[in-house]
């Protein structure tokens, strides 16, 4: 996709699922979601929905998967868009303190819900109270 069309300064980082109820062995069961099973995608696509890349979560011990693996798959997804200015838009399961800070440096700006409740984030972003509004 890259060598017939390069985005906008906008990107869109998510993670819809695709439903699937056959057998898989990376099949995804999250019960407090409207779609419970299906094959879970990351994929990087613009603000309209084209999708220019996209990886398929096995949650099996690949390349991507450890503890480190949103950033992993972010850093992946938007390899070659880096240093240019763009900014990306993540899904709240991708944010981290950390990976913003990565992107930062790399000239990328992302804007994501932060949840102050992950690993790495610091007490003076967890305790800010921020006005309603």
């Amino acid at each position: 996709m890259a060598e017939a069309y390069y985005p906008g300064r906008e990107l869109v980082l998510g993670g819809p699922m695709v439903l699937w109820r056959g057998r898989l062995v990376f099949r995804e069961n999250i019960r407090n979601k409207h779609h419970k099973y299906g094959v879970k995608l990351c994929t990087l696509s613009t603000p309209n929905g084209m999708v220019q890349k996209f990886a398929v979560y096995t949650d099996m011990a690949d390349d991507l998967g450890d503890n480190q693996h949103a950033k992993k798959v972010v850093i992946y997804l938007i390899q070659g868009k880096l240093n240019v200015g763009h900014s990306v838009y993540l899904d709240n399961y991708y944010n981290s303190h950390d990976l913003a800070r990565s992107l930062l440096e790399q000239k990328t700006h992302c804007t994501v819900t932060l949840r102050t409740a992950r690993k790495n984030t610091p007490r003076a972003i967890q305790k800010t109270r921020l006005k309603k509004g």
